[in-house]
């Protein structure tokens, strides 16, 4: 019911709406089309006022004034005057025509013949430099079209001004057409200032000009918006001339507009009360068939959400819900069974994958250990007891079966051992720095060879082409999430590239990567046995090589 009595307060917008509209796109169309005609016409006078900057009697004037005959002049004058009153005579929105002569200071007009140069009037009514169109200059009451002749200077002043007044009469006759609604009014206002009004229409009982305009400075282009002027609301409609630089205000009580739909309001007040008595019934019949029902068996999924799959549902109907009740217990019995079954094979199915993942890692150290040894033994080295025992730990380590976990201590022993055989077969190239291992974290059980792996990739990709001052540092830090391990170097091996390289490859595992999979690998066994926060992180070093992090989230709660 409710989209139902939407659709209903939808159907008497859109019919207020409507009607809003066409108003609207009429009123546009009768003031666009008024803008237009006023435009080609105000173009048909600028066209002749562009024509007669070339005229030969008032380049004369202006250039020969001093040097010409009488007679001369006053032909000259008669013939430009002549062309002034053409001008005058062609449209009925020309009050009068004149030109202000800047060299000679006088201005000539068909009625008052010569006069002295008003040259307030002449910087007034100029043209913005820059201002396109034929923009209406307003000045002390009156309305001026002006064309100025540029092609020379004096006195960084044009030569000459050709001034056309147009009528305001005539326009405020034409605003009159469009008072169609009483109360009703139109202006033409400035668009530059927004608060000028260029023409008002002649009716006197038109409202207060600045309450219709204000906050018309704020709009750009067509459109109409609200206004509440006296306690009373009016529809504004608004119609821009960039090309004369006015813009068309009318106004239009509302209540033109909203009394085509005023009888729409009782028949929303008689679907309004009808529509809730409805809702109310329905509601409570819903209520005692389904949404009791419903809730039961939604508290009973909750149950099994939270992990209870003993829950069942008591019933005795044998309507739709009766069906549901039964095939819900069924279902619970079922999924607890499965869970069992498949919980089950998730831990093999992981055991099998560690082990698979781990082997990877145990043959790699075997090739390079036992070319060692038989150089030690061609060359008689001393260290080759240490190099041995060293030698029996690691491996003793990376093949005992009997467990895939270690405490944390031993896996850091295990690296230590590691750092000796490398540092026996290369004494001078490199050092290696241990952190004390956390005390809280000393019995905390890690899967094997996580760390060595990482002290070898070091070694090999980051500081393995020094021949001095190699430098791998581990170091331990904790907080309140768990234990993070840092593994870094001071190499120069790897670009800035390569270890965007190494961060995709994290990000893509099943990428084949031959000199990362050791790292790959670790952060697969991190992930698949700590959960999704813990993993591999690689940076840049503060030593300059690379730097990796292990980040163990959860503790031994996942073993």
């Amino acid at each position: 019911m409710i989209p139902i009595y939407m659709l209903g307060l939808y159907i008497y917008q859109w019919g207020l709406n409507t009607v809003k509209k066409e108003i609207f796109q009429s009123t546009i169309a009768q003031s666009s089309f008024y803008l237009e005609g006023l435009e080609n016409e105000i173009e048909r006078i600028k066209i002749l006022q562009y024509d007669c900057l070339n005229d030969e009697n008032l380049n004369k004037l202006a250039v020969r004034w001093e040097i010409m005959e009488q007679h001369d002049i006053i032909e000259s004058i008669r013939q430009l005057q002549q062309r002034l009153v053409t001008i005058r005579n062609s449209s009925e929105y020309i009050k009068n025509v004149g030109v202000d002569i800047y060299p000679i200071q006088r201005s000539i007009s068909p009625d008052a013949g010569i006069t002295d140069f008003d040259m307030e009037e002449y910087e007034n009514i100029r043209v913005p430099a820059g201002v396109k169109g034929a923009q209406i200059i307003s000045y002390k009451g009156g309305l001026y079209l002006s064309t100025l002749q540029e092609g020379n200077l004096l006195a960084n002043n044009p030569l000459y001004l050709i001034k056309i007044e147009l009528d305001k009469d005539a326009l405020k006759r034409a605003l009159d057409q469009f008072n169609t609604y009483e109360e009703s009014g139109s202006y033409l206002v400035s668009h530059t200032t927004c608060s000028d009004i260029i023409i008002n229409q002649s009716n006197e009982n038109s409202l207060y000009t600045k309450d219709i305009i204000k906050g018309l400075h704020h709009i750009d282009g067509d459109g109409m918006v609200s206004r509440d002027i006296d306690n009373k609301d009016y529809y504004m409609v608004y119609v821009e001339s960039e090309y004369l630089g006015i813009v068309l205000v009318r106004y239009i009580p509302s209540e033109y507009i909203q009394t085509p739909v005023q009888h729409f309001y009782i028949w929303v007040w008689i679907f309004s009360i009808s529509a809730v008595l409805m809702i109310i019934i329905y509601s409570f019949h819903v209520y005692r068939i389904m949404r009791k029902p419903m809730l039961e068996l939604v508290d009973s999924f909750r149950e099994v959400e939270s992990g209870n799959l003993q829950v069942s549902i008591d019933h005795d109907t044998k309507n739709e819900f009766g069906y549901l009740y039964k095939h819900f217990n069924e279902m619970t019995r079922k999924l607890g069974m499965l869970i069992d079954q498949v919980y089950k094979q998730k831990i093999l199915m992981q055991r099998a994958e560690l082990k698979q993942l781990q082997s990877q890692i145990n043959p790699h150290f075997l090739y390079n250990s036992l070319f060692m040894i038989n150089t030690m033994v061609r060359v008689k080295d001393d260290n080759i007891i240490p190099f041995t025992e060293y030698l029996g730990k690691y491996f003793r380590y990376i093949t005992r079966n009997s467990s895939d976990y270690v405490p944390l201590i031993d896996e850091i022993n295990h690296a230590k051992v590691y750092a000796n055989i490398q540092l026996i077969r290369f004494p001078k190239r490199f050092e290696i720095q241990f952190d004390e291992c956390p005390e809280q974290y000393i019995d905390f059980r890690v899967p094997r060879l996580i760390l060595q792996p990482l002290i070898e990739n070091a070694f090999e990709h980051g500081i393995g082409e020094k021949y001095n001052n190699g430098l791998i540092v581990v170091k331990f830090q904790t907080d309140e999430k768990g234990l993070t391990i840092i593994v870094e170097d001071n190499g120069n091996e790897l670009s800035d590239q390569d270890i965007i390289d190494l961060q995709n490859s994290l990000a893509h595992t099943d990428d084949e990567m031959s000199e990362i999979t050791g790292i790959i690998n670790i952060y697969r066994r991190i992930k698949l046995i700590y959960g999704e926060e813990s993993g591999l992180e690689i940076l840049r070093s503060r030593l300059g090589g690379l730097k990796v992090m292990i980040k163990v989230h959860g503790g031994n709660d996942h073993l």
